[in-house]
């Protein structure tokens, strides 16, 4: 592409050396203008920058070092400068680019969706700090932003007066600065105004049930997503936040396959176009001609070879593919593309060739929707959508492509929501609400604890026929309210009724599935919020209500107000979980900065030690009788926590339904094979070349990996919500338990040494509060990471069993793939058979996924164990003692040089 941002590395022929060693800056701020005259045209990934007026070539050191004026590049440079790009002055793509990295939504060493993150429900597009804690770079609403900027303006001015105090102190002292400093750092990046804590909801349902056209009515944007009557429009996560930091502007980050993903699926579609032939042929059965679903799974590999190679695709073998060019290079800029547009519409069409097929005429020849990883999409402020909370449009499971199946897995265990969208019209036939959910993906939101406060959205509940309209209504004497209405009012309250049951209906099978689900008869507290929507009315009604701005006539399906299509209740209960969760952060800043703050006034208020005898015996005695005996106290409790965790009542109770769940996937496993035999041959290859997971034509996905998996997945559930619960499961309860053990375990310590320094030394007891002070800010700092860490394994550990049968199969499902010829169904359920029951006398597969669950367990207490460690360190350091070791001379000279930060603690105390 002409406009391509970033360069492709120079070749050795070049003569340019390609280390990651000489790898410079993304978007180095100061490198977008001119150099005496000279328009930076080329940045490479050698030693050299070409400028466009010529052929001289300069190294990026000594060209930096000339457009900042500086004497030398620093480490802090250094580090910033990850990537390198092509910066063209007039290049509107690296404006866009440009303009997002700087509006802090995008970090410019940030890879896209495609790369997974350990730390849970955070952001793909922030910068690494900001998606480690949780947080996203936008505005706060006026409602908190006073309260916030307030606290922020402090804990800025705190840092900054740490540094320059922290001279002339004591070793000792120079450490409590720094911790300090370090602490206050960490509140200031919390409780910035421009940082919320983010929200991500995740949108599921099976295809073409209207979540495109949900998420644009709750936005009201109709044309942003693209949407269809006839078609699913959506093949990939798509993400939308707004901000006020994009100008007004709409703009979207398309994060492409990278060349070896596309690769891994280019040789999937060939095979599927080949198989297609030899079932014409005949070669690989004699049944002819082929079914249904194999034309279509063909249909599926030549309508993306088309529209990325062009018409003469369908006739190229993989490895003539692989060398021929592509009609859209996607890989040239870094698997990354950036658009902009000045309304939602236009840039809803930009977005089009990226998310569905389109014709040729309307694509103008390239199409870029099969090399899609995942989208994310930037509006301007929204006051539906609040900043900081971001929706998430995932399509279906067992996409055909691994990366892209991987992209939506990861993001829905991410979530921290999850809104499940059904179609009114199959709410209200024989098919029940919990059947119209994928069985593999209703385990999963149960098995993720996604199921507590769970959203139900019936869309398309302006199409209303005798059909759609269960008998079950009758009994809400409709005859008497509908006397003297019109026909259209009487429509009106049927639906309503309707809906009224549907809500009553959805809300009894979530409850009786979640009682299933756990095994014990009990919900456990799980809720259940119905809406029931019709984006079609909520737009028409809308633009009648704005009928001064669009004075076109306005047609709704079937209702009269807005209010009726439910769609601003929806958008109100989206505004409120988003002010919830800024208010608890903002109260939760302001009572950990208050702590700090209590901390350190007293401790600066100390009048320090006369006795320099004194000094060094109570030094003696802080290293014996309190760091030392705490150590040992934290060792020992996590002795007992990591025993406690692995007894009868914890993993040893999820290590006996394993086993349980075992002998039942045993016994099952030669029916399964057997089942999927009657799979088409085409079908069957098509699953096994994705190593066991497909799509296809079909609603719900096939997965002879999670089939295998369903006995033992099914025998944990019954203990799952027991163990894994961050309210009251066992590891829950087992780790804040030690936590809290370990903190009166450490204040016995210090009552002890209490009692030592007034009785033995005169030496007031009072002296100590910094230390409890700061104990007590700890403490609420590890029951959070420690509540985060239980939140995040709960969905890791699940989903190790399905991981490791697949890992296990590779191999079989690799030799699947390579069958051809007469009798390709009967090897292939061979191979498979063989598969599931080798070794003894336990199946391979299934030994495998016991080993690799139960060593994701120990994983589990060694993460626990080690924030215990970290937090029993802590609060026995020095930081809240060291002013009883310190002289009276070096405490006035710290009460002289602090009076600044003595001054801003009084005012955070005073918030």
């Amino acid at each position: 592409r002409a406009s391509s941002c970033i360069t492709p590395p120079l070749s050795s022929a070049a003569g340019m050396a390609t280390t990651d060693d000489n790898l410079w800056p993304v978007a180095y701020n100061g490198l977008s203008g001119e150099l005496d005259g000279s328009k930076v045209n080329t940045f490479t990934r050698g030693k050299c920058i070409r400028l466009s007026d010529g052929e001289e070539m300069v190294t990026p050191k000594s060209f930096l070092l000339k457009a900042e004026g500086k004497t030398e590049i620093t480490p802090s440079d250094q580090s910033n400068w990850k990537k390198l790009i092509e910066v063209r002055d007039n290049s509107e793509r690296t404006r866009n680019l440009q303009h997002i990295i700087d509006s802090g939504l995008l970090s410019p060493t940030d890879k896209g969706l495609r790369r997974r993150r350990r730390m849970s429900s955070t952001d793909y597009s922030t910068s690494a700090k900001v998606r480690r804690s949780k947080t996203s770079a936008t505005s706060v609403g006026p409602e908190h932003s006073e309260e916030s900027g307030n606290l922020h303006t402090l804990l800025k001015d705190l840092t900054r007066a740490l540094k320059s105090s922290s001279y002339g102190c004591t070793a000792d002292q120079q450490t409590a600065m720094k911790k300090w400093r370090s602490d206050g750092r960490i509140l200031k990046q919390n409780s910035d105004v421009t940082v919320r804590p983010e929200l991500t909801i995740g949108v599921v349902g099976r295809t073409g049930v209207g979540k495109s056209s949900l998420l644009n009515a709750i936005i009201k944007e109709p044309n942003l997503l693209p949407v269809s009557s006839h078609k699913a429009c959506t093949s990939v996560a798509i993400k939308i936040r707004s901000s006020s930091k994009v100008g007004g502007k709409y703009s979207a980050c398309i994060d492409f396959l990278t060349r070896k993903e596309w690769q891994e699926e280019l040789k999937s579609l060939c095979d599927d176009i080949a198989n297609y032939g030899q079932l014409e042929s005949g070669s690989l059965s004699s049944r002819r001609p082929p079914d249904r679903e194999s034309k279509k799974i063909r249909d599926i590999a030549v309508g993306k070879l088309k529209a990325v190679y062009g018409d003469s695709a369908v006739d190229k073998s993989y490895k003539e593919l692989k060398k021929t060019p592509m009609m859209v290079d996607a890989f040239q800029n870094e698997s990354r593309e950036y658009i902009e547009a000045p309304t939602s519409g236009d840039l809803g069409e930009q977005l089009n060739k990226f998310v569905v097929p389109l014709s040729s005429a309307a694509s103008g020849g390239v199409e870029w929707w099969p090399l899609v990883n995942s989208i994310s999409i930037f509006i301007p402020t929204c006051e539906f959508l609040p900043e900081g909370v971001v929706l998430v449009d995932l399509p279906g499971k067992g996409d055909a492509n691994t990366a892209r199946a991987a992209v939506t897995e990861d993001i829905l265990k991410e979530c921290d929501w999850v809104w499940i969208v059904c179609p009114m019209t199959r709410t209200t036939s024989d098919i029940t609400f919990v059947d119209q959910i994928d069985d593999e993906l209703r385990r999963q939101l149960s098995l993720d604890g996604q199921t507590h406060e769970l959203v139900v959205i019936c869309t398309m509940t302006d199409l209303l026929t005798k059909n759609d309209v269960p008998t079950e209504i009758q009994s809400f004497n409709l005859l008497e309210q509908a006397a003297g209405k019109t026909m259209q009012k009487k429509k009106i309250l049927v639906a309503k009724a309707r809906n009224k049951w549907a809500k009553a209906e959805i809300e009894r099978e979530c409850q009786e599935h979640a009682r299933e689900s756990a095994g014990t008869g009990e919900s456990r507290g799980h809720t259940t919020k119905v809406f029931t929507v019709s984006a079609n009315d909520y737009y028409e009604l809308s633009r009648a209500a704005e009928s001064t701005l669009q004075p076109e006539p306005v047609n709704p399906q079937l209702y009269d107000t807005v209010d009726d299509t439910e769609i601003p209740d929806l958008q109100h209960y989206l505004q409120g979980a988003g002010s919830a969760a800024l208010q608890e952060k903002v109260q939760r800043d302001k009572t950990a900065s208050q702590l700090l703050a209590k901390e350190m006034h007293l401790s600066l208020a100390d009048k320090g030690t006369q006795d320099s005898q004194k000094r060094l015996v109570v030094k003696q005695k802080f290293d014996t009788d309190l760091v030392s005996v705490t150590k040992s106290d934290t060792e020992n409790i996590i002795e007992d926590f990591k025993g406690t965790v692995h007894g009868a009542d914890c993993f040893g109770k999820l290590q006996t339904m394993l086993d349980e769940g075992i002998k039942l996937a045993v016994e099952n496993a030669k029916s399964e094979v057997t089942r999927w035999a009657k799979l088409n041959v085409h079908t069957y290859r098509a699953v096994c070349l994705r190593f066991g997971e497909f799509r296809g034509t079909r609603d719900e996905p096939i997965s002879f990996n999670s089939d295998l998996a369903r006995p033992i997945i099914y025998k944990l559930s019954q203990v799952w919500e027991e163990v894994f619960s961050t309210t009251d499961g066992k590891i829950h309860q087992l780790a804040q338990k030690a936590l809290q053990t370990l903190k009166d375990k450490f204040d016995e310590r210090v009552t002890h040494f209490r009692q030592l320094l007034s009785t033995g030394f005169d030496i007031s007891g009072e002296r100590l509060n910094p230390a409890k002070m700061r104990a007590d800010r700890l403490i609420k700092n590890s029951s959070q990471t420690l509540r985060k860490i239980v939140c995040e394994e709960r969905k890791d550990t699940h989903r190790e069993v399905k991981h490791a049968i697949q890992v296990e199969l590779k191999k079989a499902y690799h030799k699947c793939g390579e069958q051809k010829g007469q009798g390709t169904l009967e090897r292939m359920k061979s191979i498979m058979n063989d598969s599931v029951t080798e070794g003894t006398p336990l199946p391979k597969v299934f030994e495998a996924a016991k080993q690799s669950l139960m060593k994701h367990c120990n994983g589990i207490t060694e993460r626990i164990s080690v924030e215990l460690s970290r937090f029993g360190e802590e609060i026995s350091s020095a930081v809240s003692f060291q002013h009883l070791w310190t002289s009276p001379d070096d405490a006035r000279s710290i009460a002289k040089s602090t009076t600044d930060i003595q001054e801003i603690v009084s005012k955070l105390l005073q918030l």
